[in-house]
């Protein structure tokens, strides 16, 4: 499912990897520029975005059925980034339109109740956060909104010490990036370059990989089917095109593109 991004008028679709074709849903009921997804339990979920706090939810059960509105976050958030921890909605970072921001909370939709949790060491924003085993990793972005220093300092949180911790740094400063968990490790893609790198979990450390076939800056990802596919982002012809890696061969591929250009929208596997 892709949602929104700049200009896009809230538009959700559906994207069949197979048949490679796109079905519209119904639209968000607020604009979804650089906000941020998550799926739990057959329900997917939408945070924030330009000078909103506002949440929304779209249940699978009724596919094309409309969104409806959820409790708010407590900030404000802009390019944050979202996991799922524990079956709950974590949104980190972002931007509140002034100032970067490091403050992380954590949604329950079983009580529809935002909660704050420890805040990260650094002010980010157009960064990235995965959740692995019961734990965050949150790496990259920036930490100014005027000066686009380009972060590569990488922190995870166990919610059963409640703080964060460093890791290792990524091999470059990535602003802007997307990332997954894809056979048990964490890929940091694109954010202005071509360059992928993964790191391993269990090791500390990180790994390039092969380059995508186009730049991105502000694209989303997910894994399907054994795959990673990265939507959008970028410039000209990338803004509106799927490119897919296969780790078997170590190889990226233009899958097919996009009526629509896709900039700072969201993603989620299905």
């Amino acid at each position: 499912m892709i949602v929104g991004g700049w200009n896009t008028n809230k538009l959700v679709q559906i994207y069949d990897i197979n048949r490679k074709s796109f079905k519209p849903l119904k639209s968000t009921l607020y604009e979804r520029d650089g906000s941020t997804i998550v799926k739990i339990n057959n329900h997917v979920y939408t945070a924030g975005g330009l000078r909103s706090n506002f949440v929304e939810c779209l249940d699978l059960n009724q596919v094309d059925g409309d969104w409806y509105k959820l409790a708010s976050m407590n900030e404000q958030r802009q390019f944050a980034a979202s996991a799922v921890l524990n079956d709950q909605m974590c949104v980190a970072g972002g931007s509140d339109g002034v100032n970067a921001l490091s403050s992380v909370e954590l949604y329950n939709p079983v009580v529809n109740i935002w909660t704050n949790i420890a805040s990260m060491q650094t002010k980010r924003w157009q960064h990235a956060l995965v959740s692995y085993n019961g734990r965050l990793y949150t790496f990259g972005g920036g930490e100014k909104l005027l000066i686009l220093n380009h972060l590569n300092s990488m922190k995870s949180y166990d919610p059963r010490e409640g703080k964060w911790k460093s890791l290792k740094p990524m091999n470059e400063g990535r602003h802007g990036l997307c990332s997954v968990v894809y056979n048990d490790e964490i890929y940091a893609i694109g954010g202005d370059g071509l360059s992928v790198e993964r790191y391993n979990i269990r090791t500390n450390t990180w790994t390039n990989v092969n380059s995508l076939k186009h730049e991105r800056y502000g694209s989303c990802a997910c894994v399907v089917n054994g795959k990673i596919y990265v939507i959008g982002g970028g410039y000209g012809d990338a803004s509106k095109s799927i490119e897919a890696y296969d780790a078997t061969i170590n190889e990226w591929k233009i899958e097919t593109n996009m009526e629509t250009a896709r900039d700072d929208a969201l993603v989620v596997a299905l």
